[in-house]
C-alpha cells in the first residue's frame, strides 16, 4: 500500500530501494531531486512529481521516462550527465518513477561566470565541449530543446561543463506529450523561427513546431552572449534583450574586454535567420576550437572585471529549481567589510528619507529646476567611453560550498526559464499620453498610496535628479517577498474544504486583461496599472476556466511583470491568491513595445505561487 508521502518531502537519512537520502537539491512541478548515497558514493536521484495513474496534466511521469530514455540514446560523452539507474519507488507498477543521475559539485553556467570571473580562452574552452556535446546528442536523434544557463553545469574541480535536465528534450519517433504549438521553453533562449511559427498558429489546435539542430544552436549562442555581455548572469536581468531588435549589439560592443573574433563567432550562432546561422553543433564546435589558437592580452584576462557588490537586500531562496541553480555558495566577507556595508545600506536609507523630506517642502519652481538640472559628466577614457570605478580594496574572493549540486530539477514553467533568481527591479515608464486602463474595483496591493505620487515624479526625472530626490534606485518594481498567509492557505492548504487544492508551480493560460482579449499568438499592448485577467486554459479544478483574477503589471524597462492577488471564481466566491505571469514573475516584451505601451502575448502561461519573485 502506497503512503501519502510526496517525493518533494523525503527527509535526510530516509532511503529509496537502498539509496539513503542525504539532502535535497531542489523541487519544480516535474520532479524533485536529492542528493543520495550507495556504497560510500553519491548521486543525484531525480523523482517524478506524479505517479503515472495520478491523472498528472503535465505528465511528469512520461517527462521523466522520456528523460531517462535521452540519456540513454546519448551515454558515452564525457559533457553530458549519464543516467545510471531507474526504478520506481513503493511499488513496481504504480509507484513514483526515479532515475538516478551523476552528481556533479559545482555551477551552474551563470555562477560560474559571477564566481570564478573567467578569461575569453577559458569560455571559449567551456563552449567548445558544450557544442561538442550538442553535436553528440544531434547525431543521436536527441534534441535538448531547453538549454539555458542553468541547465549546464561546471564542475568546480577541473572547469568541465556538463549538460543536464532533459525533462523537455525529444528524440526521434518519441510519443508527443504537448498540446501547444511549441514544446515547454524558455522564451529568452527560442529562436526567431520558433517564435514566429507561435504568432501566425498560435490559435491553431493542432499546430506544431518542427524542432530542429538549429534551434539548439541559437539558444546555446544565446548562453554565450549572456556570459560574455553580463557579468552577474544569475543576480541581475539580462542586459539585452536579444531579438527586440535585429541584429542585437555585437558583444565587444557592450563590453570592450571581449575579444572580436569570439564577438563575432557569438553572433553568428544567434543569427535571426537559421540559413545565415552556424548550420549544425559541430560547426559551431570548430569555430570556438579554431579560437583557442589565438594569443594576447584579451584572451587571457577576465571578460568581466569584478567589483564588490553593496547587497541592499538578503538573497532571496530558489522557489523551484535549478534552475536551475538552487544551491549557491556563501561569500566570506570580513567583519569590517560587513559593517562597512551596513553604515552605507542605512546612510543610504536616511538619504531617501531626506530627499523625500526635501521635495514634499521645496517650492514647484525650484522643484522644477531640480528635475531640470543636467547630470554630472561621468569619468571616460580617452576615447570617450564611461569606465567603471574601481574599488581600492580587492575583492573579497568566493569559496566554494561543496554541497552545489546538479543536476537541479526540472523546470516548472518552462515558458519562462524556470525558477531563477528574481530579475533586477525594472523602472517604471514615465508618464504617456497612451490610453491608461480603466481602474478595477478592486485596489492594487502597490504601490502603496502614500507613494503613488512620490514614485511618479521619480519615474519623470533624470537619474542624476532621481538620486539627488532620494528616490528609489534606477530600477523600481515591486519587491520579492512572502505570499500573504490567508492566500497560501486558500491556495495550498488541501485540508481547507473551501481552498482551491493548488500547487506551487502548476501552470495555466491566463488572459492578461479581459479588455484585450484573442488569440494566444496574438499581442496585445499593455501600460502600467491594476487589470483583470481571466483564465482561459485550465486543468487546475481550484481554478475553472472563466476564473476572473484581479492584478496589476508594471510595464517599464525590458519586461512586463505581472501579479494577481484576488481570484473571482465561477461558483461566486472571492478568495486572496498570489499568482505571477511566467515562472519568474516577468516576460520579456516583444520588439514592437513602446515606452508606456508594453507588447506581450495576449495570453500567457501563469502560476501560483508560495513567494513573489
Amino acid at each position: 500500500m502506497l503512503i501519502g508521502l510526496s517525493p518533494a518531502h523525503l527527509q535526510p537519512g530516509q532511503t529509496v530501494d537502498g539509496w539513503r537520502v542525504v539532502k535535497p537539491l531542489g523541487a519544480g512541478s516535474f520532479g524533485a531531486v536529492y542528493l543520495v548515497e550507495k556504497e560510500g558514493h553519491h548521486f543525484a536521484m531525480k523523482m517524478a512529481m506524479h505517479r503515472a495513474s495520478s491523472g498528472d496534466a503535465e505528465q511528469a511521469d512520461a517527462r521523466l521516462l522520456r528523460e531517462m530514455v535521452c540519456l540513454s540514446q546519448v551515454s558515452g560523452h564525457s559533457n553530458v550527465v549519464r543516467v545510471h539507474a531507474h526504478g520506481r519507488w513503493q511499488h513496481p507498477t504504480q509507484g513514483w518513477l526515479y532515475i538516478i543521475l551523476d552528481y556533479v559539485e559545482g555551477y551552474t553556467l551563470g555562477e560560474w561566470v559571477e564566481k570564478t570571473h573567467p578569461t575569453a580562452h577559458e569560455v571559449a574552452r567551456v563552449f567548445g565541449k558544450l557544442s561538442g556535446a550538442l553535436a553528440h546528442l544531434h547525431s543521436r536523434g536527441v534534441f535538448h530543446r531547453d538549454l539555458k544557463l542553468g541547465n549546464i553545469l561546471v564542475r568546480a574541480t577541473d572547469g568541465e561543463p556538463f549538460i543536464l535536465d532533459f525533462s523537455v528534450g525529444d528524440y526521434t519517433l518519441a510519443p508527443e506529450l504537448t498540446d501547444t504549438p511549441l514544446p515547454p521553453g524558455t522564451r529568452r533562449y527560442r529562436s526567431p523561427e520558433a517564435s514566429r511559427f507561435l504568432r501566425e498558429h498560435g490559435d491553431e489546435h493542432d499546430a506544431r513546431y518542427e524542432f530542429k539542430a538549429t534551434d539548439d544552436v541559437y539558444a546555446l549562442g544565446v548562453c554565450l552572449y549572456d556570459v560574455l555581455t553580463n557579468p552577474q548572469p544569475v543576480s541581475e536581468t539580462p542586459r539585452v534583450l536579444v531579438g527586440a531588435q535585429w541584429p542585437p549589439p555585437a558583444p565587444h560592443a557592450l563590453n570592450p574586454r571581449v575579444p572580436v573574433s569570439l564577438s563575432a563567432a557569438a553572433m553568428h550562432f544567434i543569427e535571426r535567420h537559421p540559413e545565415k546561422r552556424a548550420p549544425s553543433a559541430e560547426v559551431m564546435r570548430r569555430e570556438l576550437d579554431a579560437l583557442l589558437h589565438e594569443e594576447g592580452e584579451a584572451w587571457t584576462a577576465t571578460l568581466h572585471v569584478p567589483t564588490p557588490h553593496l547587497p541592499l537586500a538578503l538573497d532571496v531562496a530558489h522557489n523551484d529549481v535549478p534552475q536551475d541553480e538552487a544551491q549557491h555558495s556563501t561569500l566570506k566577507r570580513a567583519p569590517g567589510r560587513r559593517v562597512a556595508g551596513a553604515v552605507a545600506f542605512l546612510a543610504l536609507v536616511v538619504a531617501s528619507l531626506a530627499g523625500y523630506m526635501a521635495l514634499r517642502s521645496m517650492p514647484p519652481e525650484k522643484h522644477a529646476q531640480r528635475l531640470d538640472a543636467p547630470p554630472a559628466p561621468l569619468p571616460s577614457t580617452d576615447a570617450g567611453a564611461v569606465e567603471p570605478v574601481a574599488s581600492s580594496d580587492p575583492p573579497t574572493p568566493p569559496v566554494s560550498s561543496p554541497g552545489v549540486a546538479l543536476p537541479p530539477p526540472v523546470p516548472v514553467e518552462k515558458e519562462s526559464p524556470p525558477v531563477k533568481r528574481a530579475p533586477a527591479r525594472i523602472p517604471p515608464p514615465a508618464e504617456s499620453t497612451a490610453r491608461k486602463p480603466k481602474v478595477l474595483a478592486s485596489r492594487p496591493s502597490w504601490p502603496p498610496s502614500p507613494w503613488a505620487g512620490f514614485l511618479k515624479t521619480c519615474a519623470g526625472a533624470t537619474a542624476v535628479a532621481a538620486l539627488s530626490l532620494g528616490c528609489p534606485g534606477a530600477q523600481v518594481r515591486p519587491e520579492p517577498g512572502d505570499c500573504p498567509s490567508e492566500a497560501r492557505d486558500v491556495m495550498f492548504n488541501r485540508a481547507n474544504k473551501n481552498g482551491l487544492r493548488l500547487r506551487p508551480g502548476q501552470a495555466f493560460m491566463l488572459t492578461l486583461d479581459t479588455r484585450q482579449p484573442g488569440p494566444m499568438g496574438e499581442g496585445g499592448s499593455f501600460s502600467d496599472g491594476p487589470v483583470t485577467g481571466v483564465v482561459r486554459i485550465s486543468r487546475l479544478p481550484g481554478l475553472p476556466d472563466g476564473t476572473r483574477l484581479s492584478g496589476y503589471l508594471w510595464t517599464g524597462g525590458e519586461f512586463l511583470v505581472g501579479r494577481y492577488t484576488e481570484a473571482h471564481l465561477p461558483d461566486g466566491r472571492t478568495v486572496p491568491v498570489c499568482i505571477v505571469l511566467a515562472k519568474e514573475g516577468y516576460v520579456e516584451k516583444w520588439e514592437e513595445s513602446r515606452p508606456g505601451a508594453a507588447v506581450v502575448g495576449r495570453s500567457l502561461p501563469a502560476y501560483p505561487v508560495e513567494r513573489w519573485p
